[in-house]
């Protein structure tokens, strides 16, 4: 779990029920955020994709876009792309999506949608995609291959989640180029640097609540950015840039394991 969602588990929010003995443990409890595995996680190197890219060199990720596109049976008009890679549960604030997507004409902007779970989210989802099949595509169940080219092909990733251990979609969008537009909530608030609030430094947009008006605003705020390619570039190249491989989290392991021997 990450640092932050060790600090949101010994509240009574969060902590459902157990947060008065988790909150016992003090400096015990440590949060260490994940990794993922960058042999896997790696456009560069991607047998899944219709070509492959890098942060020094983009130009394969806007074919992976068109690619995306045209299997989605959409035409390439320029409108904004969200990709969705998830599980239908309501902690991952699938609803939430669902119930932004309705403003996807004002951004303007498609949404695709990738996952499995629960029976009447996924109803739901293909409800939306029936309502206006040029703004919402749903498919169902889990695709491996055809969730590297979301990554790879679409502009923003949207995560919404109402709480999250640590999450690894954010960074597998950050590794392939994708601008993350998620909510400030456990690993999500230790990896996404809403990039309004410290430009320059910023990988991602974070929604100021966990509701589907802050989800349109940060998505709003998101679609302006990327459409300055410059202030693209820069986002993308920050998210590539950093190491989301297990290096780090694995030496902060091993540290902690060496404290816990010398105690």
């Amino acid at each position: 779990m990450s640092p932050t969602y060790a600090r949101e588990i010994v509240t009574p929010e969060l902590g459902v029920g157990l947060h008065l003995r988790l909150g016992a443990l003090g400096p015990r409890l440590v949060g260490i955020r994940n990794g993922i595995d960058t042999a896997i996680w790696d456009p560069s190197r991607d047998p899944h994709l219709a070509a492959r890219y890098g942060a020094a060199s983009l130009a394969g990720k806007t074919d992976c876009r068109a690619a995306l596109l045209d299997e989605l049976g959409w035409n390439d008009d320029g409108v904004i792309l969200i990709g969705m890679v998830t599980r239908l549960v309501a902690q991952k604030g699938v609803d939430l999506a669902l119930d932004a997507s309705r403003f996807l004409a004002e951004v303007p902007a498609r949404l695709v949608v990738l996952g499995a779970g629960d029976r009447l989210l996924a109803e739901r989802a293909r409800q939306y995609a029936d309502l206006a099949p040029d703004r919402v595509a749903f498919v169902e169940g889990y695709d491996d291959a055809f969730g590297h080219r979301i990554f790879a092909g679409a502009d923003l990733f949207l995560m919404p989640s109402r709480f999250e251990p640590c999450g690894l979609a954010q960074m597998q969008a950050m590794a392939y180029g994708t601008v993350p537009v998620t909510t400030d909530v456990g690993g999500l608030h230790d990896t996404v640097i809403d990039d309004d609030r410290q430009r320059g430094r910023g990988n991602g947009f974070v929604s100021r609540s966990v509701d589907s008006a802050g989800i349109v605003d940060a998505l709003h705020r998101a679609a302006r950015a990327v459409k300055q390619p410059a202030r693209r570039k820069a986002l993308q190249r920050r998210g590539m840039g950093t190491d989301w491989s297990w290096t780090h989290p694995a030496a902060e392991h091993i540290a902690l394991y060496g404290e816990m021997l010398t105690r």
